[in-house]
């Protein structure tokens, strides 16, 4: 199994999370069930099935959207078949990231997938066609570099609300998007706009979405855990309020999902 990482350098690296690329996954599960994190990502499949998505309250119903898909952030979970992620490679894009490499407002892309060849057309076969040429991993992440850059069709920047306000939500998850108001000198509903706009969801589904991410971070593979008091320090202001949500964006209890974590923070296997 190969499992590859790599963060470019400032300034795609304020917009690119990372690249990942990952080959030969032990099958142990036919299906993984994703947690939304509010993040975009582009996934390229470099065998030669077309990647399929599925509905994660109805695994009869999925898409298919050739060797290359863009994925948008997310309030909801989805499904994947593990099968097609035998050799792949990823750009995982930062809160906002994906805004200057479309045309297209990422709004449009919340909570669903996208073709890539409908976005960015030829040159979709071309970085596939790179990547599959590349002689090693490092010469594959230099090629996606140098192919974003190219790729770019807005500024390298957020409207600066959207970045201060980005900041202090990742920052401290609990921050009430009133008090970021207070800060940026824009009315409630021009932020509401600008912010749905370049990242995709509401500031108020963002902080829920880093909320939910919080908690699975604390409780990631633990024991004995105390799930009132994970609520209470997460900010949740009751039991019934903190397994609403999280049933709402995992699609599992609390604990189905510490039982069936595994060592990846968002995967959580289901057949």
């Amino acid at each position: 199994m190969i499992h590859r990482l790599y963060t470019p350098a400032a300034p795609l690296g304020w917009f690119v999370k990372c690249f990942w690329y990952w080959e030969g996954a032990p099958q142990t599960h036919a299906k993984e069930q994703l947690m939304p994190n509010g993040e975009a990502a582009i996934i390229f499949n470099l065998r030669d099935d077309p990647m399929r998505i599925y509905d994660a309250r109805d695994l009869t119903r999925c898409e298919s959207f050739g060797h290359a898909v863009l994925s948008g952030p997310r309030t909801r979970p989805f499904v994947i078949d593990t099968s097609q992620q035998d050799r792949v490679f990823g750009i995982e894009f930062q809160p906002g990231g994906s805004f200057p490499f479309f045309r297209v407002p990422t709004s449009e892309f919340c909570d669903t997938e996208v073709s890539l060849e409908y976005l960015w057309r030829s040159s979709v076969n071309e970085i596939r066609e790179q990547l599959l040429a590349a002689p090693d991993i490092d010469r594959m992440m230099a090629i996606t570099q140098t192919i974003l850059r190219r790729l770019i069709v807005r500024p390298l920047e957020l409207h600066p609300g959207v970045t201060f306000a980005l900041h202090r939500f990742c920052s401290r998850p609990q921050t009430p998007v009133a008090s970021v108001l207070d800060r940026i000198g824009l009315s409630h509903r021009r932020f509401a706009q600008l912010f749905q706009t370049q990242v995709g969801i509401t500031p108020k589904s963002f902080n829920r979405v880093l909320r939910f991410q919080s908690v699975l971070r604390r409780v990631h593979r633990a024991s004995n855990i105390d799930w009132c008091g994970v609520a209470l320090d997460c900010g949740y202001y009751d039991q019934a309020h903190f397994i609403h949500d999280f049933q709402e964006f995992s699609g599992f209890t609390p604990t189905v999902y510490a039982a069936r974590a595994t060592e990846h923070l968002n995967h959580v296997p289901l057949v």
